[in-house]
């Protein structure tokens, strides 16, 4: 299944000698279609601070970015925007390279940008909403001893900072306990929501139908949980969410694709108990 497949596509022969892609008309999205696949960051160096990729993290950008470029439409323009961690920005630059070194036309590849709408899981510091890496960094610095409400909350959701957090323990308290200084898991869907609905309007000044968006496993988690009624667990490094817009009855509808579940779903609007002001401007 190849992505991008808003308009019928004319693939031209390739050239003598060369199995690089040869770029036909770029297709652009039909009736208001695109498509934004969700990627998770490769591993990480840890998570007591705002970490870049381990080696096997930059394999496994590497990895999907060969899968996908497989995929991907010649011709088709491609946007990329990412969280504003560290382990994001290294895994969108990443799989932007693997993306090229398969072939994929560099110039038909949007330049990376920052997204907030799909940043990691955020946290109430002294009033600040601050991502959790600023979070436990500040958490660390203070001395043995430290019982502030935040500091008791935040080592409830993660103490050990490696294999556990790896494996999504951290992740899997969020989505099943109330907390006060995380965000709740439905805002976490709902701006990642957003972000996809704000892709939109910008694909179609960009002539594109797809984005490439690495982001992190706490709202990915929660999306899919909302999305498909279950938590369905931490997504791998490098797992694939795919949603397309407007394929479904209308363009105000999406079909989701992940693992071996599909849903058609309407695209939600944030209620009246959240800010959408403030959310729409955050991190901007």
């Amino acid at each position: 299944m190849r992505l991008c497949r808003c308009l019928p596509i004319i693939l031209p022969v390739p050239q003598p000698g060369t199995n690089r892609r040869v770029a036909s008309a770029t297709p652009v999205a039909s009736d208001g279609m695109y498509e934004v696949v969700l990627l998770r960051h490769g591993e990480t160096l840890g998570y007591d601070g705002d970490h870049g990729l381990t080696p096997r993290g930059e394999e496994q950008a590497r990895a999907r970015g060969k899968a996908l470029a497989a995929e991907i439409a010649p011709g088709a323009r491609v946007l990329m925007p990412h969280a504003r961690t560290s382990r994001a920005t290294a895994t969108a630059v990443t799989l932007r390279a693997a993306l090229v070194a398969e072939g994929v036309d560099e110039s038909l590849l949007g330049e990376l940008y920052a997204e907030p709408h799909v940043d990691n899981l955020r946290f109430s510091l002294d009033g600040e909403v601050v991502d959790t890496s600023v979070a436990v960094s500040a958490r660390l610095a203070l001395p043995d001893g430290h019982d502030d409400d935040w500091v008791r909350e935040y080592d409830r959701f993660d103490s050990d900072y490696r294999e556990v957090a790896a494996a999504g323990g951290p992740i899997e308290f969020w989505v099943r306990n109330p907390t006060l200084y995380f965000e709740p898991p439905q805002l976490g869907a709902l701006r990642l929501w957003l972000g996809i609905e704000t892709l939109g309007s910008r694909l179609r000044d960009a002539g594109a139908a797809l984005a490439l968006v690495c982001t992190h496993s706490a709202p990915m988690r929660a999306f899919a949980a909302t999305t498909f009624g279950v938590d369905l667990g931490e997504p791998e490094n490098l797992e694939p969410i795919r949603v397309r817009v407007g394929e479904g009855v209308d363009a105000g509808t999406a079909r989701v694709d992940y693992r071996d579940r599909t849903v058609t779903t309407r695209i939600p609007t944030p209620p009246a108990w959240f800010d959408r002001a403030w959310l729409d401007s955050y991190g901007r």
